[in-house]
Protein backbone atom coordinates (compact mmCIF):
# COMPACT_ATOMS: atom_id res chain seq x y z
CA UNK A 1 0.00 0.00 0.00
CA UNK A 2 2.79 2.19 0.41
CA UNK A 3 4.78 1.89 -2.47
CA UNK A 4 0.91 2.84 -4.17
CA UNK A 5 0.94 5.87 -2.62
CA UNK A 6 4.73 6.42 -3.10
CA UNK A 7 4.15 5.50 -7.10
CA UNK A 8 0.86 8.04 -7.02
CA UNK A 9 2.90 11.11 -5.45
CA UNK A 10 5.64 10.63 -7.98
CA UNK A 11 3.25 10.50 -10.83
CA UNK A 12 1.74 13.74 -9.44
CA UNK A 13 5.31 15.58 -9.18
CA UNK A 14 5.78 14.04 -13.01
CA UNK A 15 2.24 16.25 -14.61
CA UNK A 16 3.36 19.23 -12.10
CA UNK A 17 6.51 19.75 -15.02
CA UNK A 18 6.23 20.39 -18.45
CA UNK A 19 8.46 19.58 -20.97
CA UNK A 20 10.20 22.86 -23.08
CA UNK A 21 10.45 23.18 -26.10
CA UNK A 22 13.76 22.79 -27.74
CA UNK A 23 15.19 24.48 -30.82
CA UNK A 24 18.61 23.77 -32.22
CA UNK A 25 19.62 26.68 -34.25
CA UNK A 26 23.18 25.98 -36.71
CA UNK A 27 24.19 28.92 -38.85
CA UNK A 28 27.15 28.72 -41.27
CA UNK A 29 27.93 25.97 -43.84
CA UNK A 30 25.81 23.11 -44.45
CA UNK A 31 26.29 20.24 -41.59
CA UNK A 32 29.24 17.34 -42.05
CA UNK A 33 27.87 13.97 -42.10
CA UNK A 34 29.12 13.30 -38.66
CA UNK A 35 27.26 16.40 -36.93
CA UNK A 36 24.12 15.94 -39.01
CA UNK A 37 24.10 12.30 -37.11
CA UNK A 38 24.33 13.80 -33.85
CA UNK A 39 22.11 16.02 -34.17
CA UNK A 40 19.65 13.37 -35.42
CA UNK A 41 20.12 11.00 -33.00
CA UNK A 42 19.96 13.49 -30.07
CA UNK A 43 16.92 14.84 -31.86
CA UNK A 44 15.58 11.49 -32.31
CA UNK A 45 15.50 10.67 -28.81
CA UNK A 46 14.40 14.04 -27.55
CA UNK A 47 11.19 13.94 -29.49
CA UNK A 48 9.44 11.52 -27.08
CA UNK A 49 9.79 14.13 -24.12
CA UNK A 50 9.64 17.92 -25.52
CA UNK A 51 9.00 19.50 -29.13
CA UNK A 52 12.44 19.84 -30.78
CA UNK A 53 12.71 22.25 -34.12
CA UNK A 54 15.94 21.66 -36.06
CA UNK A 55 16.85 25.11 -38.49
CA UNK A 56 20.02 25.66 -40.54
CA UNK A 57 20.97 29.36 -41.16
CA UNK A 58 22.90 28.88 -44.62
CA UNK A 59 25.85 31.66 -44.69
CA UNK A 60 25.38 34.32 -47.25
CA UNK A 61 27.48 33.44 -50.28
CA UNK A 62 27.06 37.22 -51.21
CA UNK A 63 29.19 38.22 -48.59
CA UNK A 64 32.24 35.48 -48.02
CA UNK A 65 35.37 38.61 -49.04
CA UNK A 66 33.85 40.39 -45.78
CA UNK A 67 33.70 38.30 -42.53
CA UNK A 68 32.52 41.19 -40.76
CA UNK A 69 29.50 41.69 -42.62
CA UNK A 70 29.09 37.56 -42.88
CA UNK A 71 28.77 37.63 -39.33
CA UNK A 72 26.59 40.75 -38.81
CA UNK A 73 24.54 38.76 -41.26
CA UNK A 74 24.13 35.59 -39.62
CA UNK A 75 23.92 37.55 -35.98
CA UNK A 76 20.72 39.54 -37.32
CA UNK A 77 19.31 35.87 -39.03
CA UNK A 78 19.28 34.03 -35.77
CA UNK A 79 17.94 37.68 -33.82
CA UNK A 80 15.09 37.28 -36.18
CA UNK A 81 14.31 33.69 -35.04
CA UNK A 82 14.80 33.74 -31.29
CA UNK A 83 12.57 35.69 -29.36
CA UNK A 84 13.09 37.49 -25.81
CA UNK A 85 10.94 34.59 -23.89
CA UNK A 86 13.66 32.29 -25.64
CA UNK A 87 16.08 30.99 -22.93
CA UNK A 88 19.26 30.67 -25.46
CA UNK A 89 22.47 28.73 -24.91
CA UNK A 90 25.21 28.84 -27.13
CA UNK A 91 27.47 26.18 -28.04
CA UNK A 92 30.96 26.75 -28.90
CA UNK A 93 33.80 23.64 -29.89
CA UNK A 94 35.91 25.79 -27.66
CA UNK A 95 33.12 25.97 -24.66
CA UNK A 96 33.30 23.94 -21.82
CA UNK A 97 32.33 20.32 -21.68
CA UNK A 98 29.60 19.62 -19.67
CA UNK A 99 28.11 16.03 -18.35
CA UNK A 100 24.22 15.08 -18.61
CA UNK A 101 23.44 16.02 -15.27
CA UNK A 102 25.19 19.62 -15.44
CA UNK A 103 23.21 19.89 -18.78
CA UNK A 104 20.20 18.75 -16.91
CA UNK A 105 20.64 21.10 -14.44
CA UNK A 106 21.21 24.14 -16.54
CA UNK A 107 17.87 23.08 -18.22
CA UNK A 108 16.35 23.38 -15.12
CA UNK A 109 17.48 27.22 -14.46
CA UNK A 110 15.16 27.92 -17.69
CA UNK A 111 12.45 28.20 -15.29
CA UNK A 112 9.31 29.68 -16.95
CA UNK A 113 10.95 30.09 -20.38
CA UNK A 114 8.77 29.70 -23.08
CA UNK A 115 11.44 27.91 -25.05
CA UNK A 116 15.34 26.66 -25.16
CA UNK A 117 17.23 27.78 -28.33
CA UNK A 118 20.38 26.14 -29.08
Amino acid sequence: MQVLVLMRRIQFRLQEQRALPIRVITVGKKRSLGVQLVVDEYIGKLKYYCKVEDLQLRSNPKNTGDVKAQIKDEDMAVMNIISSDDWVVMLDENGLDIGSEQMAELMGDAGSTVRIAY
